[in-house]
């Protein structure tokens, strides 16, 4: 009898070291195939969240570049499979990948791989608060890619008014060389109400473009098929309407690649070539399309 007892007890510690293994294997396999998961799971969005970032930029003129930069980006974050939707006239694209994961401990408790997937949406919107804007005005046009516009026109002898420029802090000829030459340092939106700059002020206008000009040093050089994001030569230019003799509001804002102040006095003309891009910039999906962009993660 005392042997059958003590088989019956080896029998039963037999019993709880294997259930505690168990246990034991499964807490191992929560925290380590758990970790797998997660980790695999995180590097899947990220790289979603880089492809829908990296394709958005080419939205909404060239959905077929979005869908190639998007590609692009998610494959070389080590992404195996990719599906591209493109939405909302060309203005959202969102990335989706899954993968499968070979699970470790788990196996023993009868789990052979997990699934984990991760995706991103990123939309682009008209730009309706920017900063870095130049002391130009243009009124609204109908404008068209890679045509030249004139962003302030020269002064006859003695011939006052408005020549194009704005008076973005406050006038006079220093702070609007400065903010020709550097951008406004501070935030314009749409509806801002501001004054206009008058006189022609013909020196101020060529130092500061010509710096800009200067500072455009890209290979190849920036032209409306090609172009740096960040080139100086690139004008972010406010669009308004006059609403009183000195004072205009903003519309909204278009870029024009500088071409040439062509000299001074009745010369101190800028003209540049009207663009289309991407910059960072405060969006509004129902702001009015003037060429400029921003971009969004949306979930």
């Amino acid at each position: 009898m005392i042997n059958r007892f003590v088989n019956n007890e080896k029998g039963s510690v037999v019993i709880i070291i294997a259930l505690l293994m168990l246990v034991f294997l499964g807490f191992v396999a929560l925290v380590v195939d758990g970790g797998l998961l997660y980790i695999t799971e995180a590097k899947i969005s990220n790289a979603m969240d880089a492809a829908a970032l990296a394709g958005v930029q080419e939205l909404p003129y060239h959905p077929d570049r979005a869908r190639n930069k998007a590609e692009e980006y998610a494959f070389a974050n080590g992404v195996d499979t990719l599906t591209i939707e493109i939405t909302n006239n060309n203005r959202t694209i969102s990335v989706h990948s899954e993968r499968k994961v070979e699970l470790i401990f788990a196996k023993v408790l009868g789990f052979e791989s997990g699934n984990v997937d991760g995706g991103a949406t990123a939309q682009v919107s008209p730009i309706v608060g920017v900063g870095g804007a130049v002391p130009l005005g243009i009124q609204d046009y109908n404008f068209e890619f890679g045509q030249t516009y004139t962003l302030k026109v020269g002064a006859e002898d003695g011939e006052t008014g408005w020549f194009g420029a704005l008076a973005l802090s406050k006038p006079g000829a220093q702070v609007y060389e400065d903010n020709l030459t550097y951008g406004f340092n501070g935030i314009i939106r749409v509806g801002d109400i501001l004054d206009i700059e008058t006189g022609n002020m013909s020196n101020p206008t060529k130092r500061a473009i010509d710096y800009r000009m200067g500072l455009c040093n890209h290979t190849p050089y920036c032209s409306i098929d090609s172009f740096d994001s960040n080139c100086e030569r690139l004008l972010k230019v406010p669009v308004i309407e006059f609403i009183e003799s000195k004072k205009v509001r903003v519309l909204g804002f278009s870029v024009f690649l500088v071409d040439s102040v062509l000299g001074q006095g009745t010369d101190s003309v800028i003209t540049g070539k009207f663009v289309r891009t991407v910059m960072s910039g405060e969006i509004d999906y129902n702001g009015i399309d003037y060429g400029l962009y921003g971009t969004k993660l949306t979930n």
